[in-house]
């Protein structure tokens, strides 16, 4: 009975101690192979060893907090010869796809990787989930509903609001003249020129009243084409008269030097072979003749310099006019 009571004293002291200082007085007493287990099998084990005053032989419990501990290689020991457990190192946790866990036979299974879904098919389940409950029809409709919603935000991306339309008179009509004289000078190639002019409604008035009816019907109208190359339009170096008809608007003219500088009068030639000037073009150089002496090898090419020739070549031999209304002298 007494010894009963003594386990059980024993059995009490030794439950009011740590797992480590268990440990401890399990290996100061010889007993082999209770690294891994558990308090209470430590507890029974000591008491049934019937090992000295466990008290004694346990290690002081320390109060002060020890300092971070370095991990020790397998075998290191103490000045006093005593081995020194090493420090165990927390590891990081392994990503679930290539963390392994262990069966209870011991033996490492190799996690499965998770798939992921597509976005289709979680896009799918979102509906499935919203249009649960619901019929096949209006399912249909409320897919139908989405796609049109979602087709309207990417429009709105483009949409610039709402745009005021001008005023627009359907009854304009822009006008055959501008009420001027007036007489213009392009150049369209290096051998041709391009003139265009227009009269003030009054001018047939004025010629009238300043010339007489018989005077002015027999008076011509002519473009003068003065040759003004190196000097003022006033003092030219020479000039040539073409005959235009009444009514006509605008005329090809083919000139009579190259490379020079032109400027036309449009007027009237009268009886007595006086000229009398209506209006005055501008200022025209007509460019060389032949492909310029700057070449852009990385564009121009052989074929094209045969095109140019070619086109050069080619064009009317004589000036031709347009017949148009508004002109003078019709009527």
């Amino acid at each position: 009975m007494a010894e009963n009571a003594g386990c059980v004293v024993k059995k009490t002291e030794l439950s009011g101690k740590t797992v480590q200082e268990l440990r401890a007085l399990a290996k100061a007493a010889g007993l082999k192979n209770c690294s891994a287990l558990k308090k209470t099998r430590l507890v029974d084990l000591l008491a049934a060893s019937g090992s000295g005053n466990a008290r004694s032989k346990a290690p002081a419990r320390r109060t002060d907090k020890p300092a971070a501990a370095t991990k020790r290689p397998s075998g290191a020991t103490k000045a006093s010869g005593k081995p020194v457990r090493a420090t165990k190192v927390r590891r990081k946790p392994v990503r679930a796809t290539k963390a392994r866990a262990t069966k209870a036979s011991g033996k490492p299974v190799r996690a499965t990787k998770v798939r992921r879904k597509p976005a289709s098919e979680r896009a799918g389940g979102r509906e499935d989930h919203v249009g649960r409950g619901l019929s096949p029809r209006t399912r249909r409709a409320f897919s139908i509903y989405r796609t049109a919603g979602e087709q309207r935000i990417k429009a709105s991306k483009y949409h610039l609001g709402v745009q005021e339309a001008p005023d627009i008179d359907d009854g304009f009509m822009f006008p055959e003249t501008h009420g001027e004289d007036l007489i213009a000078l392009m150049v369209r190639d290096p051998y041709w020129l391009f003139a265009y002019w227009e009269f003030s409604p009054d001018l047939n008035d004025q010629l009238l009243n300043r010339l007489g009816e018989d005077t002015l019907r027999n008076s011509r109208l002519v473009l003068r084409v003065y040759d003004v190359t190196g000097v003022d339009a006033e003092n030219p170096v020479g000039y040539h008269d073409i005959d235009v008809a009444p009514g006509a608007r605008d005329w090809y003219i083919n000139v009579t030097h190259v490379e020079s500088d032109y400027c036309i009068d449009i007027g009237l030639i009268l009886p007595d072979g006086s000229f009398l000037v209506i209006a005055r073009s501008n200022r025209v150089s007509l460019p060389p003749i032949g492909p310029s002496a700057e070449v852009d090898e990385q564009w121009v090419t052989l074929e094209s310099l045969g095109e140019i020739y070619s086109l050069t070549e080619r064009g009317p031999t004589s000036g031709s006019g347009g017949w148009g209304s508004g002109g003078w002298g019709q009527g």
